[in-house]
């Protein structure tokens, strides 16, 4: 009997922690949908992509450099002091992925495309992280399955340190999708497509 009680009593307490948990990330996506729905924050996705930090001058050109690296892949681009620094490409052959960036000590940094067997990826990077703007394709031999969607082969819509967070859209191998706004890469508020498409500036 004791046993019984002690199991019901921690269900009620994993039951109570997950709610509350759920219960903030829907709050935090109805404070997300009504702080940003008021602000112009970008005329289209294409400039959020490419700009405004690919579009400054660079006045501090580096020099082009084409480097083989030790683990038989390469790299063709600006360079200086054995670090990427401007717009360049590395190839890793481990993982067969073609990475273009704007580099900043050997990181992507700003607009970033990514492409190898099992995904791709065309989007923002800061601090080594997808930050802003991103689309990320998956094969669909090997789809994208986390603790919370399987079968994902295609992500449209906002990152934050490397995560889903914000508008964005989930398509499935199924052909099925869903939309809103989403916090710690889990949907949590649903909305029409077309709200969603809007807000990323399409």
């Amino acid at each position: 009997m004791k046993s019984r009680l002690f199991v019901l009593i921690v269900l009620c307490i994993c039951s109570h922690t997950l709610m509350g948990q759920t219960e903030n990330q829907i709050q935090q996506a109805e404070a997300y949908h009504q702080n940003q729905q008021f602000l112009n924050r970008y005329t289209n996705s294409w400039y959020w992509l490419f700009g405004p930090s690919n579009s400054k001058p660079n006045n501090d050109e580096h020099p082009i450099v084409n480097w083989e690296l030790e683990d038989g892949g390469w790299y063709t681009g600006q360079g200086r002091n054995s670090e990427y620094s401007g717009f360049g490409i590395q190839y890793k052959p481990k993982d067969n992925a073609y990475i273009f960036s704007k580099w900043e000590n050997t990181s992507p940094n700003g607009m970033t495309l990514s492409q190898s067997l099992d995904y791709s990826f065309l989007g923002t990077y800061e601090n080594k992280e997808k930050n802003g703007f991103g689309i990320t394709k998956w094969s669909n031999y090997k789809p994208f399955t986390n603790e919370n969607y399987e079968n994902v082969i295609k992500f449209i819509g906002e990152y934050k340190d490397g995560i889903w967070n914000g508008y964005g859209i989930i398509y499935f191998r199924n052909g099925t999708y869903k939309s809103g706004i989403f916090i710690d890469s889990v949907l949590s508020k649903e909305l029409p497509k077309i709200e969603v498409l809007e807000a990323l500036g399409f």
